[in-house]
């Protein structure tokens, strides 16, 4: 597939206090939310680093901007206790495996089974 890096969004975070700046920006492959600002599965790939303090950002419940292929942003959070699942990518050619992190509302698991998370091919 040609150019599929085009079609992915973009997580980003900015957080500025009196001594440090953080920015981060992940590249998302699939993301489900609401215009009310609620998100409901984000699952994005960066490096290690960026996938451990995207993580960290969705365990404190903090709010972050998602931007969609055409430009469109939004803010949103995940909100509290959200569920992350990590995993690697190994990619020949590249030096390090490429991060994974899949993250889904408590709301979202809420509503399957036993609160676990089901999917449904």
């Amino acid at each position: 597939m040609k150019n599929a890096h085009e079609r992915f969004g973009k997580l980003l975070y900015r957080r500025q206090t009196e001594k440090t700046a953080t920015n981060l920006r992940v590249f998302l492959d699939a993301f489900v939310g609401e215009e009310r600002g609620k998100a409901h599965l984000v699952s994005g790939v960066g490096g290690d680093v960026e996938i451990g303090a995207v993580a960290a950002v969705f365990a404190n419940g903090d709010s972050f901007t998602v931007m969609d292929p055409y430009g469109n942003e939004g803010i949103v959070s995940l909100g509290e206790k959200p569920l992350c699942f990590r995993g690697s990518i190994t990619i020949s050619g590249r030096k390090g495996p490429l991060r994974h992190l899949v993250s889904c509302s408590q709301e979202l698991a809420d509503n399957t089974a036993d609160g676990k998370l089901l999917l449904v091919s």
